[in-house]
Formats: structure tokens, C-alpha cells, sequence
């Protein structure tokens, strides 16, 4: 109660009394004259927006006279992420559509659901569908590419032994490490068919030297070193990731770890054991390689040709500076039209939206806790009265603080209950006689002791309020304050700036934070991961071919960056995520061009069937309806098919560094 307010609260009392308004309140009459416990018990009820209680069910009123809605809430029992939990409840809500329209008209009968289920199902069967259809094509696709180029089908029989193996391995180690397998992981990690298969290509494609002594054995004395080296180049940016603390990154990175780990060892242990020398010849495989690999001998870098490639690089690379970031999480999910028409239907319907935000209040004590967000909501109240704010939803209204009790015990006693106050006004015009007043008023009075937390928790009236209250932690307690309807974000800054002991919480913007810090961290990272590389190939080869080596996986990275600058194509955390494979798969290009020197037809077929595999398996994740995956996707496809071109280019045309005697 406020202070001069007691002539309002004595004609409120009245008007109660002497109208049907008065039968309409949960407390009677002559328990409650001045209405003061029924207010008291209407600010239990969270608010609902536009639903009204209609006996026991919470009704919301439509524009259309003959419809009406009914407001359910339900609570999960469990994470609405969990595949169980989805299940579970999605057909739970199925059955009950099903009872509702045998006994309602379909035309009078509607169904409409908000909240984090449905998008979270929607999202899983997406990719799961996703995942099954590119990994359909991807599989036939490659399929037909291995049997065309090696016209056998034990190389193909074999490249899928590995990449089951490195599949199974990747999941085995990622549930075993995190006891889940996040959505994420399990989509880039149905594409790694791409990565696996090209140690299965390298090894079979070995075939093609012309060593009339060739043997499964001989094969992995000529390239299994050089597959491992690829191996260890890939893995070193896998194993960076592993120490970043973003739960979907690591588990990629340890999908990625163990299965490209075990197809390395399949192919290097099984293959030579497994494998068997085909009886006829190979026709497709041998050509392919040679036709590339004069195609490439015939480039000739002439002044023309060294001016239009710097200007094509050149504007490329301007795009860098319109590159647009994009860190915001919104923009990199989606969910189904008709889920977002419901949820935008409900919003409306309830007349509040569905809030991210809400307010964390700490103090040292429970009262002090108490007092910081009474002054909270005061600032709150007048966003209210502003129209910025439609409601929110604070412990306070249930539980005072003792010192807004003894405020509140002391207006009382001066305004109310005392001779001549508004009880006794009240009770004087409903016709008590003197005694029978002064009884009441000794009534109301008998008990003064004040509100504790630990008798609020107790009753029943609390349970409204009591998830908002989060008790001691680590020394300090907690309670929170829930949101609907927010019009000014900037207002509730400024009032978490000027309130002592509460902090604002925006989960979206928190997420999109976190996305952008990891990201500037991968930046960094990224370009640690290329130095370390290049330490690696300088020790391995020389300070000349290091850089030959890698230059056309950051070229390729760079100028991928540019278009998408000049194309509007934002890039985010995935986009570079996407460049750590370039790294990776880049590298590999390089070492086998190198170590194929003596051979290069065989190198040559050998890296562009796996720049084949790779656009297979991560191109076809362009397609996707899911925004980061798209990102990925797009990225791999731009920037693989960059380094494949600047790989061969740079080994074999460029005449200063190109690498001698492997042409004849």
C-alpha cells in the first residue's frame, strides 16, 4: 500500500460491497472489508498475457466471436533437445489433437504450439534427413566415380570398410568422451567419407606408377609416409580445436581425430593384406592422370597471363574489406514457416512474446537480495506505465522485504487500524456497531510477526514464484526476475546499470558474444596452426618447398573470404571452422605433389580424386536448410576447389620452384 491512497482503498471497499464485484473476489467480505488479501493473492497468478481465468481453465479471447482458445502449459520432463523427451512429448500432443477433433468440429478446432520442442524437433529431423539424403548422393557419386576411374569394385569395397570403421570410431570415441553425440557432430561427421577415402585413393592410386613389381606392399612403402604426414598436418588443426571450450567444436574435433585416425590405420594395416592386383588393365585411371597432368605442363606463364591472374587475384581479395561478420546465433538457425507463423500466432493471441531476457538480482543476505529487487521493480513498474514494458514477474510481489513489511505494517497501523482510519470508516458505513469494529480491528491486529523466507517457501501460495528464487550461491543469493513484452532493450541496460545487485541477461545476445570471442579466437588460432605447419613442412622438406606446400590453402582461404565479401555472403564462427579443413586437405594436396614427383600423372589423379571426394562430401552440405551447415558447405566448395587449382598451378607451372623430374 501507498500512502495517501487511503481515501481510494476506502472507496474501493465500498463500491466491492454493494455490488456484484464484491461476490466476484476469492475472499468474502467479511473476512476481507477492504479487499487487501485479495489483491494480495491476484499477484500470485504469473501473468498470462490475454488469458483469463474462466473457472479452471485459462481462456484467451479471439477476434472471432465462434472461437475461443485455451492456454495449456506444460512442463517437460527432461531436456527438449533430448531425441526421447521430443519423441515422447510430440506424440503425446498428437494423441491429444487426435481426441480433441473427434469431439470438436475440425472447422471450430485449432491447435496451435509455442516453445522450444517443436523448433528442436524440426531442426533434428532436418538433419537427419539431410544427413541421409548427401550421404545417399555422396555415396552413389562416389561410387561411380572410384569404379570409373580404378574399374574394379574391391577398391571400392574397401573404401567403405574404412570409412565405416572411421565412422564408427568417430562416434564410439565421441560418446564415450562427452556421453552424447551433438547434432553438429554427427552432420560434418557423415561427410567425412570425404577425408577418409582419400588415403584409400592415395594408396590405389599408387597402382598407376607402372612398377612392373608393384604389390600392396610395395604401395604402403611408397605412401605411407606421405599419408601419414598428411595425417599428422590434418590432425594438428583437429587437435587445436580440442582445446577450445565450445562443447560442438571439440566433439567435431574428436569425431574427426578418431575416425581419420582408424581410416589411416585401415588403409595402411588392412589394405595390404585385403587387397588384390586386378587381372585386367586399367584404362580410365592412367589417362585421367596424364591428361591432367599436360594440360598443366602446357600452361605457360606469359606476361598476359601473369597480369590477368594479379588483377583476378587482386579484386578477389579486395572483397576482404566488405566482408561482413555475422556472430548473431538467430541467424544461424532456422526453423520451419508454419512453426514460426504458430509461434508468431500465439504471441498475438497472448498479446507478449516470448522473452531471451530477464534480470539476475544478487545480494549478500536474503533480505538484502530482497531490497535490491524491490528497487528494481520499481524502475520496472514505470516501463510498465510507459507502454516499454508489457509485464514481468518478481519474487517481491509475493514475498516483501522485511523492511517493505514494517513500511507496509507501519501504513497500516497509521492509515488503517487505527481510530477513524478505513476500517473502521468501512465498517461504520456497512452498519457495525462500535463494539463489534473495535473487535475486528483487535482481529487484524493479533498477529504482527513479519513474512520469512523459509515460511514463504513452505506454503503453497509460493509455487508461482519459486523457481525464481535460486537461494545461496557461492556465498551470494539469487533470485530472478522474468520478462514479457519488452519494448526498449536499451531501458533495461540502463536500469541494471543503475540498480544495485542486478545484472540483465540476454541469453541470445550472451550466445552471439560467445560466438563472436571464439571466433576472433579461431582467427588466431587458425593463423598459429599455419605457422606450425609451416615449421613442420620447413623441417620435413625445405625452406622453398614449405611454402609451395601451403600457399595455395591460405590463398585459397583468402580469396574465398573476398567473394564472399563482394557476393554479401556473411562469415561467421563455421566459415572458419570450414578453413581449418582447407588447411588440412590443402596441405595434403601440396605433399603429394611433391612426393609424387618421379610419378606425377599418379600424384596428379590421386589429388584431384580426392578434391572430387571432398566437393562430394562437403560440397553437397551448400544445400542445406540450416544456416551454419550452409556456411560450411559453401565454404568448402568455393575454397577446396580454389586450392586443388592454385596446388597444381603452383607445383606444376610455376618454373622457379617447380619440382624437377617428373615429366619425361
Amino acid at each position: 500500500m501507498i500512502n495517501n491512497q487511503a481515501s481510494e482503498l476506502q472507496q474501493e471497499a465500498l463500491h466491492a460491497a454493494f455490488t456484484p464485484a464484491g461476490m466476484m473476489r476469492p475472499v468474502s467480505l467479511s473476512q476481507d472489508p477492504l479487499g487487501l488479501a485479495t489483491d494480495y493473492l491476484l499477484q500470485q497468478v504469473p501473468s498470462m498475457g490475454a488469458a483469463q481465468l474462466d473457472g479452471n481453465e485459462l481462456v484467451i479471447p479471439s477476434d472471432n466471436d465462434d472461437l475461443n482458445y485455451v492456454l495449456v502449459v506444460v512442463e517437460l520432463a527432461g531436456s527438449p533437445f533430448a531425441s526421447k523427451v521430443e519423441d515422447d512429448a510430440l506424440a503425446a500432443i498428437d494423441t491429444a489433437r487426435k481426441a480433441a477433433a473427434q469431439v470438436i468440429a475440425p472447422s471450430k478446432f485449432e491447435l496451435l504450439i509455442s516453445g522450444t520442442l517443436q523448433h528442436a524437433a524440426a531442426a533434428r529431423n532436418r538433419a537427419t534427413a539431410e544427413m541421409n539424403v548427401f550421404g545417399s548422393i555422396e555415396t552413389a557419386l562416389v561410387t561411380i566415380l572410384l569404379i570409373t576411374v580404378f574399374s574394379a569394385i574391391r577398391p571400392l569395397l574397401l573404401g567403405a570398410m574404412t570409412t565405416a570403421l572411421a565412422m564408427i570410431a568417430g562416434l564410439c570415441a565421441t560418446h564415450f568422451v562427452f556421453g552424447n553425440v551433438h547434432i553438429l557432430a554427427l552432420v560434418f561427421g557423415s561427410s567425412l567419407i570425404g577425408g577418409v577415402i582419400d588415403y584409400s585413393i592415395h594408396f590405389f592410386a599408387d597402382r598407376f606408377r607402372g612398377d612392373p613389381n608393384w604389390t600392396p606392399a610395395v604401395a604402403v612403402d611408397h605412401v605411407g609416409g606421405t599419408i601419414v604426414l598428411g595425417l599428422i598436418t590434418t590432425l594438428l588443426s583437429y587437435i587445436v580445436l580440442l582445446l577450445v571450450p565450445f562443447p560442438g567444436l571439440q566433439q567435431i574435433a574428436l569425431f574427426c581425430v578418431a575416425g581419420l585416425s582408424v581410416g589411416c590405420l585401415s588403409v595402411l594395416c588392412a589394405y595390404p593384406i585385403l587387397y588384390r592386383v586386378p587381372k585386367k588393365s586399367f584404362a580410365w585411371g592412367p589417362r585421367i592422370g596424364d591428361w591432367l597432368t599436360a594440360h598443366f605442363y602446357r600452361w605457360e606463364w606469359s606476361q598476359l597471363h601473369v597480369i590477368t591472374m594479379l588483377v583476378i587475384l587482386g579484386i578477389a581479395l579486395s572483397g576482404l574489406l566488405r566482408i561482413s561478420i555475422q556472430d548473431d546465433v538467430r541467424a544461424l538457425q532456422s526453423s520451419p514457416p508454419e512453426l514460426v507463423v504458430a509461434e508468431q500466432r500465439v504471441a498475438a493471441l497472448l498479446k507478449s512474446g516470448i522473452e531471451s531476457r530477464y534480470f539476475l538480482i544478487q545480494g549478500s543476505n536474503e533480505q538484502t537480495v530482497l531490497e535490491n529487487e524491490e528497487q528494481l521493480v520499481q524502475s520496472l513498474d514505470a516501463m510498465k506505465s510507459s507502454g516499454q514494458l508489457n509485464n514481468y514477474t518478481a519474487i517481491t510481489r509475493s514475498l516483501p522485504s522485511l523492511m517493505q513489511q514494517r513500511h507496509n505494517h507501519e501504513l497500516l497501523q497509521t492509515q488503517v487500524l487505527n481510530d477513524g482510519g478505513v476500517l473502521s470508516n468501512v465498517l461504520r458505513q456497512l452498519g457495525f456497531a462500535a463494539q463489534d469494529i473495535s473487535a475486528r480491528i483487535k482481529e487484524f491486529t493479533r498477529d504482527t510477526s513479519p513474512l520469512t523466507v523459509n515460511e514463504w517457501i513452505s506454503n503453497d501460495a509460493a509455487k508461482p514464484y519459486r523457481d525464481l528464487w535460486l537461494g545461496n550461491i557461492n556465498g551470494h543469493y539469487s533470485t530472478i526476475v522474468t520478462l514479457t513484452g519488452v519494448k526498449d532493450v536499451s531501458a533495461l541496460r540502463r536500469i541494471a546499470t543503475n540498480t544495485s545487485g542486478v545484472q540483465l541477461i540476454d541469453r541470445v545476445n550472451s550466445v552471439s558474444e560467445v560466438l563472436r570471442s571464439y571466433r576472433q579466437v579461431m582467427s588466431w588460432l587458425l593463423c598459429v596452426v599455419y605457422v606450425a605447419t609451416w615449421l613442420l613442412l620447413s623441417f620435413k622438406y625445405n625452406w622453398l618447398e614449405a611454402p609451395v606446400i601451403l600457399l595455395p590453402s591460405a590463398l585459397a582461404s583468402a580469396v574465398t573470404l573476398g567473394l564472399f565479401g563482394w557476393f554479401g555472403v556473411p562469415v561467421n564462427l563455421f566459415t572458419l571452422l570450414a578453413l581449418w579443413l582447407v588447411l588440412g586437405l590443402g596441405v595434403d594436396y601440396g605433399i603429394f605433389l611433391r612426393h609424387g614427383h618421379t610419378a606425377m600423372p599418379t600424384a596428379v589423379l590421386s589429388v584431384t580424386l580426392s578434391a572430387c571426394t571432398t566437393l562430394l562430401a562437403f560440397g553437397l552440405l551448400a544445400f542445406s536448410a540450416t544456416p551454419f551447415i550452409r556456411s560450411i558447405g559453401l565454404t568448402l566448395l568455393c575454397s577446396i576447389t580454389l586450392s586443388w587449382l592454385f596446388a597444381m598451378l603452383s607445383c606444376l607451372t610455376l618454373p622457379s620452384i617447380k619440382f624437377t623430374g617428373e615429366h619425361s
